[in-house]
């Protein structure tokens, strides 16, 4: 249908344009993300009343609320920014329905778009990540090495080797089917590489992604990472999911100058390559 391939261009179009943004100012303007979320509903509606096909309509409701629900966890695990959580709900609205120029799937289209974009997303940032670690070496290095020392850390090492090890216990099993026993191993993997990714993380947190930014540069959501006082007076508390309009304004007006933030990665560019091969092949990056 042609309605398929307006919302897919004005899907990816928005995702491009808040991919250059992301990593241009580490912002998505809301105007894209709104912008989304009302085009996917306008043209949703439309079809809905010349075709009377209502499940269309109602496709898009059920992606934008499950989308609402995703970013919304995200956010509150600091996994994500304002941005992504509002650009995810627009996402649910335009890919809530497989495309009619992609092949029939038992698996819904957003699904394989949102597993798409995770896939691409822990690959980018991995990539990313270790990017940052080297260029940043000397800082990087000693941090690393007393993560490596932490109980918790020493803890998710043994926990992950025993589940690793019964993981590839179960593949000795003859009737499990070799696609099964390589997707087994492939678990097992990931389970030993797991603590030093979440080595790797941290590290990088800590020493690559905080910054001294002018208080006049702030905006709502952004991640300041500390305590504020003035004149030994408590003037703003860390809050877990950023800084608020209202504490920006104080802030200012008691002439604070520069103050600790946590740079978050741009992570809208894979929403973007997700989407995008979703849409070229259909299916979830590693079966296709």
């Amino acid at each position: 249908m042609m309605i398929d391939i307006i919302l897919i261009m004005v899907g990816l179009l928005a995702l491009l344009i808040a991919s250059i943004s992301d990593i241009k100012t580490r912002e998505v303007p809301d105007w894209v993300s709104y912008s989304l979320i009302f085009s996917g509903f306008t043209l949703r509606l439309m079809h809905s009343l010349l075709s009377s096909e209502w499940t269309y309509m109602w496709h898009g409701l059920l992606g934008f609320t499950l989308m609402l629900v995703l970013g919304n966890l995200m956010f509150h695990a600091k996994q994500w920014g304002g941005g992504d959580t509002k650009l995810i709900m627009g996402i649910g609205v335009v890919f809530a329905t497989r495309p009619s120029f992609l092949p029939v799937s038992d698996i819904p289209f957003l699904i394989t778009t949102i597993v798409n974009i995770l896939v691409i997303g822990a690959l980018y940032g991995i990539v990313y990540g270790i990017t940052l670690a080297v260029k940043n070496k000397k800082q990087f290095l000693p941090e690393a090495h007393q993560l490596n020392k932490d109980r918790k850390i020493i803890t998710l090492k043994v926990c992950a080797l025993l589940f690793a090890l019964i993981s590839l216990l179960m593949t000795m099993k003859t009737e499990l089917g070799i696609q099964v026993k390589i997707m087994i191993a492939i678990l097992a993997v990931l389970l030993l590489i797991y603590p030093y990714l979440t080595i790797l993380i941290k590290a990088v947190e800590k020493t690559c992604l905080m910054k001294h930014l002018p208080v006049t540069k702030l905006t709502p959501g952004d991640w300041v990472e500390q305590d504020i006082y003035k004149k030994n007076k408590l003037i703003y508390k860390k809050k877990p999911l950023g800084i608020e309009k209202e504490d920006i304004a104080k802030l200012i007006k008691a002439k604070v100058g520069r103050v600790l933030v946590k740079e978050g990665i741009p992570f809208i560019p894979p929403f973007f390559l997700g989407a995008l091969i979703s849409v070229i092949t259909g299916k979830i990056i590693f079966i296709i």
